[in-house]
């Protein structure tokens, strides 16, 4: 599992071009494609991304810290929506959760092909 906490994170995780792509509209789509005014928020507002990976197990969603762990499951438990990314040969899911009304939050994406709980209940609220 990875999180990223700046755009320019987002942008150098090692996603399929298509996904990526998709990832970084979604990311930037509440400033209508501004990314200065995105990475500002980001910067000064607590948001993050956490991408599950291809091969992370319940047991390493287990192993995070504390404030991972907290985030991660009030996201899975509390999205605004739950997206597919769509790709010919590995979909993946991308959850958006805010938690207050700064608009701080979190982003939770991950393959399809991923088999824990975790990306299980997001599958089952995609969109």
């Amino acid at each position: 599992m990875k999180v990223v906490k700046s755009l320019i994170d987002a942008e150098q995780l090692e996603l399929p071009l298509p996904i990526k792509e998709q990832l970084m509209h979604q990311l930037l789509l509440p400033w209508s494609g501004d990314r200065d005014e995105a990475e500002k928020f980001w910067e000064e507002v607590s948001t993050c991304l956490i991408l599950i990976e291809r091969g992370d197990t319940d047991q390493d969603l287990a192993d995070v810290d504390e404030d991972t762990e907290v985030i991660l499951s009030y996201a899975i438990e509390n999205p605004e929506f739950v997206i597919l990314l769509p790709d010919e040969t590995e979909p993946y899911v991308f959850a958006c959760c805010v938690h207050a009304d700064d608009g701080s939050g979190s982003f939770v994406m991950g393959s399809t092909s991923n088999t824990t709980q975790a990306m299980k209940m997001l599958i089952e609220l995609a969109e």
